[in-house]
């Protein structure tokens, strides 16, 4: 096995746990998107949601060299400070709900491990020449990485969409519920 399969590897358990997190956690049991006091956390998971469909066709579906790779990683770069901030404003946003409980909080510790390690193998695999600001080259990638990235990517797409309609005010509206008094 060599490192890019190494790093698929890591991508794919890293996907499921996001999903569990991200699907499951954030969005149907504690319902970020609705309360006023989470919707900062929740428009920044927005952002990371929007930004790993792109790396996932930039690092994975396609083998990029040049100034499109050095855009690719500025992306990437650009997700884990979207990361650390989200790590930051967590105490404070979750406050309602007794803070982060232990279970979410290793599993955001094993999410943290696993995106480092996928993103540190893969950039480790990365042939001699890839970072260059005078050439642009892309190719499909290997079978494997593009047998992951292309299952991957719709689903990815699908929770980037469900967050970003989830930012709507719409969904952080009170309901009132009004009731018939007997006169």
């Amino acid at each position: 096995m060599n490192l890019l399969d190494l790093s698929l590897v890591f991508l794919v358990v890293f996907s499921g746990l996001a999903f569990w997190d991200g699907i499951v956690l954030h969005l149907w049991k504690y319902k970020l998107y609705r309360y006023e006091d989470t919707i900062y956390e929740h428009q920044l998971h927005t952002v990371r949601a929007v930004l790993f469909p792109l790396i996932l066709v930039g690092l994975f579906l396609f083998e990029i060299k040049g100034w499109l790779y050095v855009v690719i990683l500025v992306i990437t770069f650009i997700d884990l400070v979207i990361q650390f901030m989200d790590m930051w404003e967590e105490k404070g946003a979750r406050i309602r709900f007794g803070g982060l409980s232990s279970n979410e909080y290793i599993l955001h510790v094993v999410l943290t491990s696993l995106h480092s390690s996928m993103l540190l193998l893969y950039l480790l695999s990365k042939p001699d020449g890839s970072f260059s600001l005078q050439t642009a080259e892309i190719v499909f990638s290997n079978s494997l990485a593009y047998l992951v990235a292309i299952n991957l990517l719709p689903g990815a797409i699908l929770i980037a969409t469900l967050h970003l309609a989830l930012c709507h005010p719409f969904f952080r509206r009170e309901r009132i519920v009004r009731t018939i008094s007997p006169m």
